[in-house]
């Protein structure tokens, strides 16, 4: 295209300086064009030009060769010039596609063969010790694969932390390492009578020896049967007895609801069964209620008012038995008697629910719905590193600025955090969840005697593969987590612990100077911290658990609630206890309750309790004589003894401070060196008076201060979900020996809490928006002034005096000249992986 338009423009320019040429006319229209001939060949004869004596052009051959070379060299710039705008573009796009982040301090994975002291077990640890168990012949251990409820098995592996005088000196590097050890629980369901034992099993890899142990915190020498948490050989044979009443009541099943248990169509028309707890009403029961919902996407809140109660105490599976049955409240004590009353006229109202549609689905689950707020949806802000991470991962110990810490995940309750430092100081030997109870109220079997405590249901091996960006930024670090849990074989979390970088959104600290006019100056900076996630599911609520470290000096605790409500089936619902939240569904009255173990050690484990309470007095004003003015003043008052900084401090109705501080250690200023307990999260607690949540006493008290025993290493167990009633530890035991607490090693508790009352907003499921605790444990006179001073991250603006400003970001960059590589939802496998050694 581009060599025949150039090339005929040239033969219309030359053709236009050429004389004019003689035309015959014939009667019709002669062309008076000349005739252009492709060269080489004979020149025109109608040119213009000298001529040869025989009449030919002697130019001919020349002008033809010239022409020739005109339009290759137009051609060739033609395509110089395109080669040129392609490379200019080229070079553009290369511009605006910028690198990909670098990915900035490293992240080295754990040394499984060399675990360090505050390290969960590892996979080869977890065989050992239950390999080296399995061959006690003593113990009659049969492999959990085979198990059967008469048997004795291993039900859990967890590392035992060894005692903390003695990693304090491994840690100031006096002696070595402390030898591993395991604690394995043992269900003794072939003893008379039956009941569960914990044992010692060490020195890990290679275990030579095992011991019957006993906590001393617990308040029964022998751990009940009853108090076991129910595994998975407990609830296959429970299931099985489902699902054979579940034949028995096909007919009032599909009568009622078009539903089945044994036969069904999975999406269609199927039913579920599922179990609360505790497990009957007083001390030594094992009575469960199974209740039943519509198979659909958040089947939680489609409660089918079909609840059966299982006696499932004795060892003896032929012995049980069905209890109760309740059917659209009405009450019946054996299968055959409900089927018959079913079948007959009038003997007892009954439920006819229509089979769903799509719409009527759709109310529970996660869909899109309603009117979109953007036409086309568009991606929401992410965070970008521009210089890739700022914090290290080594194995399970993270460095960040100043922050340093190793952390671990407990099956029972999930993360922990150990020998937490600051500039190299420690500030807290443990921080960890101890438990999280849910309480409710109700009319029903079911809702009434709701009382979950979440440790028993193991939130630590519950934890669930967290999704990048939407559980946790897409520049998280994501690590996983090991267990032998209700299992035969170790199994692996992958991505359930998430660490990242987070801004926050908001200055650490910052401030304006003006003046009338004009401003002096401005400095600032950004509240950049550091976050440790994980994410577990206890039936249906989601918990997030975070710990989160400021520039500060400040540690951050904080949960978010999420997931479904438990809803009930209408004819429960008194006003009193719930609002409507669907055609026959109610959502009942709850709360919420977390305890954390707090072991803060300032300047050393000699540590004292203070509350700098608050007062009013009237005083005359100094400079004012006969002038009176009222103020505010406090008192710094030493608890003395447990029973002081516990039951003493729920009367103190003073607006207080609560700082653990070291008396013998000063600050510049020659004040105690101290950390401030925040709570944010305070609620007090309900339903203290019920008799199923005297396993909760710790939520009696925001804060308690005990003194630091090795034994009384948890508030909670594994046992107070199925014993309530007489735990067997009972944290009320820690206060009531009232050991002193001044200038010793000591602990604090916190229990933080929401109150839930439900409502149509919590459909299809609850918001963390609103539904989030925490607490802060916060410098207090233990720096002379605000670390964080030494970020490079502060920018400092002055106005210059011929305008513009002074801009000075002490050589930070904030300039992003990179893309954040992308690691979305598509990354998510979710399943459960084996571990292999």
């Amino acid at each position: 295209m581009i060599d025949v338009s150039l090339g005929s423009a040239l033969s219309r320019t030359r053709t236009y300086g050429m004389a004019p040429m003689s035309a015959k006319h014939n009667g019709a229209h002669t062309d008076t064009s000349p005739e252009i001939q492709p060269c080489p060949g004979r020149v025109p004869e109608t040119f213009t030009m000298a001529s040869s004596k025989d009449g030919s052009s002697s130019d001919g051959p020349r002008r033809c060769t010239q022409l020739f070379a005109l339009k290759v060299t137009a051609f060739v710039s033609c395509v110089l010039c395109v080669l040129f705008i392609a490379v200019i573009i080229a070079l553009a796009v290369i511009k605006l596609e910028r690198p990909t982040c670098a990915p900035g301090y490293s992240v080295i994975p754990r040394d499984l063969e060399n675990p360090r002291v505050f390290d969960g077990l590892t996979p080869r640890e977890y065989i050992s010790a239950r390999d080296y168990l399995l061959n006690v012949k003593s113990l009659n251990l049969v492999p959990f694969s085979q198990a059967s409820i008469n048997s004795s098995y291993i039900y859990m592996i967890d590392h035992l932390m060894p005692l903390k005088d003695t990693v304090l000196t491994f840690l100031q590097g006096i002696s070595k390492q402390p030898e591993r050890t395991a604690k394995a629980i043992i269900i003794r369901g072939d003893m008379t009578p039956p009941r569960v034992e914990e044992y010692i099993v060490g020195p890990l890899p290679y275990p030579t020896y095992h011991k019957l142990v006993t906590n001393p915190s617990f308040t029964k020498s022998r751990i009940p049967y009853s108090a076991k948490p129910v595994d998975k050989i407990e609830y296959d044979v429970l299931y099985s007895m489902l699902y054979n009443i579940s034949v028995d009541l096909y007919p009032l099943m599909y009568g009622s609801y078009k539903l089945s248990y044994h036969n069904c169509t999975k999406g269609v028309d199927c039913l579920l069964w599922w179990d609360i707890a505790p497990r009957g009403r007083v001390s030594g029961e094992r009575k469960t209620w199974f209740w039943s919902f519509r198979d659909v996407e958040g089947f939680y809140l489609h409660p089918l008012g079909l609840e059966i109660q299982i006696d499932h105490e004795s060892t003896n599976v032929k012995e049980w038995k069905v209890t109760k049955i309740v059917y659209n409240g009405q009450q019946f004590y054996e299968v055959d008697d409900l089927v018959t009353r079913y079948g007959g006229v009038n003997l007892l109202r009954k439920i006819n629910y229509e089979p769903l549609g799509a719409k009527e689905y759709l109310y529970s689950s996660y869909n899109r719905r309603g009117k979109s707020e953007m036409p086309d949806p568009l991606q929401g802000p992410k965070l970008v590193e521009p210089d890739g991470r700022r914090y290290q991962v080594d194995g399970q110990h993270v460095s960040y600025m100043h922050w340093d810490f190793d952390f671990k995940m407990r099956p029972s309750t999930g993360l922990q955090v150990f020998d937490v430092r600051f500039q190299e100081e420690r500030i807290a030997y443990e921080i960890s969840l101890q438990d999280a109870v849910v309480f409710y109220s109700g009319y029903g079997p079911v809702q009434g005697t709701s009382m979950y405590f979440d440790a028993s249901w193991m939130m630590g091996a519950t934890c669930n593969e967290l999704v990048p960006g939407v559980d946790c930024p897409e520049t998280a670090v994501f690590l996983d987590a090991d267990f032998l849990t209700n299992t035969q074989d170790p199994w692996r979390i992958q991505n359930s612990v998430c660490i990242f970088e987070n801004t926050g959104n908001i200055p650490l600290r910052r401030h304006y100077t003006n003046f009338p006019g004009g401003y002096s100056g401005y400095a600032g900076l950004v509240d950049y911290h550091l976050i440790v996630r994980t994410i577990t599911n206890i039936w249906n609520y989601d918990y997030i658990f975070d710990y989160i470290f400021h520039q500060n000096g400040a540690v951050q605790v904080r949960v978010s609630a999420t997931g479904y409500v438990q809803a009930t089936y209408a004819l429960y619902g008194e006003r009193k206890f719930g609002y409507p939240i669907y055609n026959d569904v109610v959502a009942n009255i709850h709360q919420h309750l977390f305890n954390y173990k707090v072991d803060l050690d300032i300047n050393g484990v000699q540590n004292s309790y203070a509350t700098l309470d608050v007062s009013t007095h009237r005083t005359e004003v100094a400079w004012s004589k006969g002038v009176h003015k009222t103020e505010m003043v406090f008192e710094k008052n030493i608890q003395e003894n447990e029973l002081d900084a516990g039951p003493g401090q729920l009367n103190n109705t003073k607006p207080k401070y609560d700082v653990i501080l070291n008396m013998d250690a000063t600050s510049k200023f020659k004040s105690e060196r101290g950390y401030r307990i925040l709570n944010h999260g305070i609620s007090k607690f309900i339903l203290q008076e019920n008799e199923a949540t005297k396993a909760a006493n710790w939520a009696k008290y925001p804060l308690a201060v005990t003194k630091y025993h090795d034994f009384e290493d948890t508030s909670s167990s594994i046992y107070a979900q199925n014993d309530p009633w007489d735990p067997l530890l009972d944290f009320d035991k820690f206060i009531q020996n009232n050991d002193s607490i001044v200038n010793t090693d000591i602990v604090a508790w916190v229990t933080m809490g929401l109150l839930h009352i439900p409502h149509t907003e919590d459909v299809p499921s609850t918001t963390t928006a609103g539904s989030q605790v925490t607490f802060y444990l916060l410098p207090f006179n233990y720096f002379t002034e605000c670390p964080s001073v030494s970020s490079p991250n502060t920018v400092k603006i002055t106005p210059k005096r011929e305008g513009g400003i002074n801009l000075n970001t002490h050589g930070t960059s904030f300039e992003s000249t990179c893309v954040q590589k992308s690691n979305g939802p598509d990354k998510y496998d979710g399943r459960l992986h084996d571990v292999e050694l």
